[in-house]
C-alpha cells in the first residue's frame, strides 16, 4: 500500500489586481500546484491536490484559511517541508499560494 499524505497549510488566494480569480471557491477544489516537479525533458509539472477547507464558507480572493491538501500523487510531495510555501495554479496562471504547517504521512 502505498504511502498517502495530508498536507495542513493556510491557503491564499490572490486578488484580480494580483492576477487571481475574480471571485471565491468552494470548500473544495482542485487545483495544481508548483513543488518543484519536472517532467522527463526538464520541462516544470504541476501536481494536483485536493483542498478541503477547515470551516464553513467560500474562500474569497485575498484571505487565507486553513486547509488540508491531499495530494493525487504522494511521491512527488515527500521532499515537501514545514514553513515552505508553493504557488497554486489554475492552468499556467499562478492563483495563490500555501504556506505549510505540517505534513501527516498516512
Amino acid at each position: 500500500m502505498r504511502e498517502r499524505l495530508l498536507i495542513r497549510a493556510v491557503v491564499r488566494l490572490l486578488t484580480p489586481e494580483e492576477g487571481g480569480f475574480q471571485g471565491p471557491v468552494g470548500k473544495e477544489f482542485r487545483p495544481n500546484w508548483n513543488i518543484g516537479s519536472r517532467t522527463d525533458d526538464g520541462q516544470r509539472a504541476l501536481d494536483g491536490g485536493l483542498v478541503r477547507l477547515d470551516d464553513a464558507g467560500p474562500l474569497v480572493p485575498g484571505q487565507e484559511k486553513e486547509a488540508i491538501i491531499e495530494p493525487l500523487l504522494s511521491e512527488p510531495w515527500l521532499h515537501l517541508t514545514q514553513g515552505m510555501e508553493i504557488p497554486m495554479h489554475a492552468g499556467a496562471r499562478v492563483i495563490g499560494s500555501a504556506r505549510i504547517l505540517e505534513i501527516v504521512r498516512i
